[in-house]
C-alpha cells in the first residue's frame, strides 16, 4: 500500500511540473488557416515578447508546416525548415532562437493539408519562451 502512494505521488509531482513548465510558454502570434490540397503561404503578426525559444502547435484539421520563416524586430531572419508533423492538440519539440534571445515581429510559413481531406481549416499557434 506504501509503495502504491508513493507512486501516486510521484505521478502528481510530474504532473505539476509540467504544469508549472506549461506556464513559462506565452502565445507569441496565431493565424486561422483554410486549405486545399497545395502547398499554401500565409503570415501572422507576432506579440512584441523576447523569446529564446518557439514551438508550434495546430488546432482544427491536421497540417503540416513545411517551413517557418521568424522575422526578428532588428531585421534579421531565422528560417526553421522541416518541422516535424504536429498533431493537433499536440504542441511540438522546442527550436532554439539563433544567438539567444530576439522579438518576433512577424512569422511566415508555408503548409499544406496532412489529412486525406482536401479541404480544411486549422488554427496554427506559435508559442514562445524567455
Amino acid at each position: 500500500m506504501k509503495k502504491n502512494a508513493f507512486v501516486m505521488m510521484v505521478i502528481g509531482a510530474m504532473l505539476m511540473a509540467g504544469v508549472v513548465s506549461a506556464a513559462d510558454w506565452q502565445k507569441v502570434g496565431k493565424k486561422t488557416v483554410v486549405f486545399g490540397s497545395t502547398e499554401e503561404t500565409a503570415s501572422m503578426n507576432a506579440k512584441e515578447n523576447s523569446v529564446s525559444q518557439v514551438a508550434f502547435k495546430i488546432s482544427g484539421d491536421w497540417v503540416s508546416l513545411q517551413q517557418v520563416t521568424l522575422n526578428f524586430a532588428d531585421g534579421s531572419k531565422q528560417t526553421i525548415e522541416d518541422v516535424p508533423k504536429v498533431r493537433p492538440g499536440i504542441t511540438s519539440e522546442a527550436f532554439s532562437i539563433k544567438g539567444g534571445p530576439k522579438t518576433i515581429s512577424s512569422i511566415d510559413f508555408s503548409y499544406r493539408a496532412v489529412s486525406a481531406s482536401s479541404l480544411g481549416r486549422a488554427t496554427v499557434i506559435v508559442l514562445g519562451q524567455s
